[in-house]
């Protein structure tokens, strides 16, 4: 006989201040972002999506991957308040000393400090076309933008202020008749007008101003009790409204309207109202731990709520609700629905948890610390089966909350199924099995032997699926059949049935539908790549749940959607529930509560892609839309950004260069840069795409044109340059070539015309040498050697003078001889002259002993004349003692240097003789004199010839020097 326990059970639990949380799904920032303060006044969003928060510690911007503070070197204190937007989107901001500020171009300017006015007192104000309006203790003063002029519009103590468009409405107290008046102000542009006046003289505490499309709603503590006013802005009608008990004792730090709810941000969170009849109706409390000071809805209708001391969180969705068990160390294991609201969860510690909506109705707890494994509910007997992951399983009475231990009959259950009124299908780790009435007896049937997945009971068939297949049993015979798929076995996770289909979500195959008994893909993906780990049916609704979120697909419309870590749901979702208006997301000690509408579905946007920076090798540089840019300039990199809550966790990238890319190229998640690292020349359009990865559209940005030129040497006009430079080179060579010829023709020429005035002064040379005096003696001292029968002395004379013939005319055909040769023909010559002179002549030939005579050149014949003229001219007008030395001696390493000396009359009386007899004409001297000319000018040979005349003392002829100096080559 199976024993019956009683359960415990606990208190029903209605209110929700017994659960741990039920406050919306939020992301801390300071969790997921690196938040630079925790005590944060005033959050807005602008025009471009930047959130801007205004902090104890100064003013940040955040864009969705960072944040940037914003300061002035001349701000008098850190903390900045009351953050607005004017008409051209600046941000304004003051802070406690007075000083007003605006951000332009990135930075922080200041406008105007009002340090005389505010009194060390945080003042309002509101942004006008031309002028910014402050509400001082001292009065409300317009401060003129353009030339900062200051005028006084009202009077008093300006103690709070609200606006809407282009009113304030302003809580002053002034004085009138010595009577302290609390009076509220309607301000336009150029009026001032009391709507409303508090009556009593009792000091009112920290008055406060908020105003909306219709109404005005006027706070102040009186007595230490929170009082509320309604003003009607159309008829300046005013109420006081009944303050709900729980907002009587806290500080209200703001009002905000979201939709039609108004929303006190106090110390104990945000308190939720709907205006109803001139009455404030509770709808909820939100973060009620927090000090709540401001809050903004996003482009993304994502809110961000700053804090007082814990920084700033942000709810992707308010409908998603996260609801904590109330004992930490309870796990849950297992979760079935009941019925409309209500569902069950199982724990790791045998407790069964009763939940409507988010509230615990009720806890039953089994005999024992039991890790409950799977649970089925039967709604016709009001039965619950627990099946314990041990060899344990229970049967729970809802009705009266009796607990039957039924041994293991449905232990480690993984799968339940009712066959029929009397059937029940159990499967677990090793078979399936049908129970006949299982409350009552143990009857039963096994239908197969293995693991059992799930299954499922529709058009009379019992859907099974196994570890190595799926099969359909006849719900009569319980005979059996195995369903594939391409011929192929399936395994299947999950089979859920909306209207006419059966679908199944496979391991291998993906999402497949049984239609009309035929197995095919669903007409639609889920999600690339991902498996399906759960599915539930409802209705025309299929949810779907994967490991990158929940999907809902609707079979009218055909449309589906995704909740993701974006939405709030920042964990993998393996289990849940569908109940009547909700879903129910499981996680180990917690829950989601979700509403099951279609409106829940954000759409989301992409904000406009910022290009942040352009780099040009490496180096920043404007942004602009063209850049033209020198060849070398050819390394790039793009920074952008697209605004945004955790942007660089949800927004992708693509981006294509026109000229380069026939398909759009992806930028890695979290990465907001392009580099192009050697881009040739050539002209290139970059276009940049972002999308958020659960909206339907992309943004592109605005194209960057890059017009990289060429290197100067790939352009026409270096091609144009290089050609005509080209032949330019061949017309200059050709015309040098002919120059050249031309040149040469004339050295030629030239040389021709040198060579031929060589000859001939060669042969001038040579006529003076064979001169008819110097053959007639010759001939005459022949004749008398014959004559005298001096044969001997005939025969060699005759020898010597032919010799010397012979040399004169070998050596006039060449330009130069060696000195030896020009020695040798001297020595010869001198020989025959001293017979003429009858001996009576001495003359001496000295050679220097490091001269190479046989190798240096000198022109032929030129010593001779020289020679000749001192026997001539010096010698022969002597009468006796004729002397003539011809000395060769080197002078310089290059140079050698040739003497000829004697001891004759002179040149100044030869001279006097030479005048008295004209018949000889010295051409020889003249000849070499000619010859020195051209060998110095024309082939560049160094000769230098000089005359002394040697004189005595007395200033007497002693005879003439001739110095030769030739260039030894």
């Amino acid at each position: 006989m199976l024993k019956i326990y009683k359960n415990i059970v606990f208190v029903v639990l209605l209110s929700f201040s017994a659960l741990y949380s039920q406050n919306p799904v939020v992301e801390n920032m300071s969790s997921i972002s690196n938040l630079p303060d925790i005590e944060f006044y005033d959050v807005l969003e602008d025009q471009d999506h930047f959130i801007w928060l205004a902090a104890d510690k100064g003013l940040y911007r955040y864009d969705g991957k960072s944040y940037k503070h914003f300061s002035n070197p001349i701000q008098k204190s850190n903390s900045l308040f009351q953050l607005k937007l004017d008409k051209e989107g600046r941000l304004w901001c003051n802070n406690i000393n007075g000083q007003i500020f605006y951000v332009e171009k990135d930075r922080l300017k200041l406008f105007y400090d009002a340090n005389l006015f505010v009194k060390a007192q945080l003042s309002l104000y509101v942004i006008l076309e031309n002028k910014i309006r402050l509400f001082t203790t001292q009065g409300v003063f317009d401060i003129y933008k353009k030339d900062k002029k200051v005028s006084k519009i009202l009077d008093g103590m300006a103690l709070s202020m609200g606006e809407y468009q282009n009113e304030s409405f302003c809580f002053a107290v002034d004085k009138e008749k010595n009577r302290k008046l609390n009076r509220v102000y309607k301000i336009t542009e150029n009026s001032v007008k009391i709507i409303f006046e508090v009556e009593g003289n009792k000091h009112i505490q920290s008055p406060k101003v908020f105003a909306f499309k219709e109404e005005v709603l006027f706070t102040f503590k009186k007595e230490d009790f929170n009082q509320i006013y309604h003003i009607n802005k159309e008829n300046e009608t005013s109420k006081l409204l009944i303050t709900p008990s729980i907002l009587k004792h806290l500080t209200i730090y703001n009002i905000v309207k979201i939709e039609e709810h108004y929303w006190f941000l106090t110390t104990s969170g945000v308190f939720v109202f709907k205006l109803e009849a001139k009455k404030l109706k509770f709808v909820e409390q939100l973060f009620e731990t927090e000090s709540i000071t401001d809050v903004e809805v996003d482009f993304n209708k994502n809110y961000w709520f700053t804090t007082l001391d814990n920084g700033v969180f942000v709810s992707p969705s308010l409908s998603i609700r996260r609801v904590a068990l109330t004992t930490l160390k309870d796990k849950i294991t297992a979760a079935c629905t009941l019925n409309k609201n209500n569902f069950l969860l199982g724990t790791n510690t045998g407790k069964l948890l009763l939940y409507n909506h988010s509230k615990l109705v009720k806890t039953i707890e089994l005999p024992g610390s039991k890790i409950i494994g799977n649970l089925f509910y039967d709604a016709n007997k009001e039965k619950l089966i627990v099946s314990i992951n041990a060899s344990e399983s229970y049967i729970v009475n809802l009705k009266n909350n009796a607990v039957k231990d039924v041994k293991n009959k449905f232990s480690v259950a993984k799968s339940f199924a009712k066959v029929d009124h009397q059937n029940l299908f159990y499967g677990n780790y090793k078979e399936g099995i049908v129970y006949k009435n299982p409350y009552l007896t143990s009857e039963k049937k096994s239908i197969r032997s293995s693991r059992v997945k799930t299954s499922m009971v529709t058009n009379n068939s019992l859907f099974v699926s196994y570890i190595d297949g799926l099969f359909i049993y006849d719900l009569n015979t319980f005979s059996s059949k195995e369903l594939k798929f391409n011929n192929k076995s399936v395994l299947v996770n999950s089979i859920v049935k909306t209207n006419n289909t059966i679908w199944l979500a496979t391991q291998h195959n993906g999402l497949l539908q049984l239609k009309n008994n035929k197995l095919q893909h669903a007409p639609f993906v889920v999600s690339d790549k991902i498996q399906i780990n759960e599915m539930k049916s409802d209705g025309i609704v299929l949810w779907i749940s994967t490991d990158d979120g929940l999907h809902y697909y609707s079979l009218l419309t055909h449309q589906i959607k995704r909740l993701s870590a974006q939405d709030g749901l920042n964990v993998l979702i393996n289990k849940f529930l569908v109940l009547e208006d909700y879903l129910i997301v499981l996680l180990s000690n917690s829950f989601y509560i979700l509403p099951k509408n279609e409106r829940f579905f954000k759409t989301y946007k992409t904000a406009a892609i910022n290009i942040e920076a352009v780099a040009i090798n490496d180096k920043d540089t404007l942004v602009t839309s063209n850049y033209n840019l020198a060849y070398y300039n050819n390394k790039i990199r793009l920074d952008f950004n697209s605004n945004g809550f955790q942007s660089n966790k949800h927004v992708s990238y693509r981006y294509r260069v026109k000229q380069l890319d026939t398909v759009w190229s992806k930028v890695p998640l979290n990465n907001h840069f392009v580099t192009f690292n050697s881009l040739p020349s050539g002209t290139y359009t970059f276009e940049l795409e972002a999308k958020n990865i659960s909206s339907e559209k992309a943004v592109l940005s605005d194209p960057i044109t890059f017009v990289i030129h060429k290197p100067f040497w790939e352009t026409y006009w270096f091609f144009t340059i290089v050609l005509l430079l080209f032949f330019g080179l061949i017309w200059f060579y050709f015309k040098w070539k002919l120059k050249q010829k031309e040149k040469q023709r004339i050295l030629e020429i030239d040389k021709i015309l040198i060579d031929k005035k060589i000859a001939h002064l060669r042969l001038e040379n040579l006529r003076s040498q064979m001169n008819p005096h110097f053959i007639f003696n010759a001939l005459n001292s022949i004749q008398d050697y014959i004559v005298s029968n001096k044969k001997e002395l005939a025969s060699s004379y005759l020898v010597k003078f032919s010799r010397l013939i012979r040399m004169y005319l070998d050596y006039s055909q060449q330009n130069e001889i060696t000195l030896q040769e020009e020695l040798s023909a001297l020595q010869l010559y001198l020989e025959l002259e001293k017979v003429r002179f009858e001996d009576e002549l001495s003359y001496k030939i000295k050679i220097d002993k490091r001269l190479q005579i046989h190798q240096i050149k000198v022109p032929s014949l030129f010593i001779q004349p020289y020679v000749e003229n001192a026997l001539k001219h010096g010698l022969l007008h002597k009468l006796n003692n004729r002397k003539l030395m011809v000395e060769a001696k080197l002078i310089s390493q290059n140079k050698v240097q040739i003497l000829v000396e004697d001891n004759g009359i002179g040149r100044q009386q030869s001279a006097k003789i030479k005048r008295q007899n004209q018949k000889h004409k010295p051409f020889a001297t003249k000849a070499n004199q000619e010859r020195v000319h051209l060998y110095k000018n024309k082939l560049k040979r160094d000769i230098n010839i000089q005359i002394k005349d040697l004189k005595d003392k007395n200033k007497l002829s002693l005879g003439t020097k001739v110095i030769i100096n030739i260039s030894i080559q």
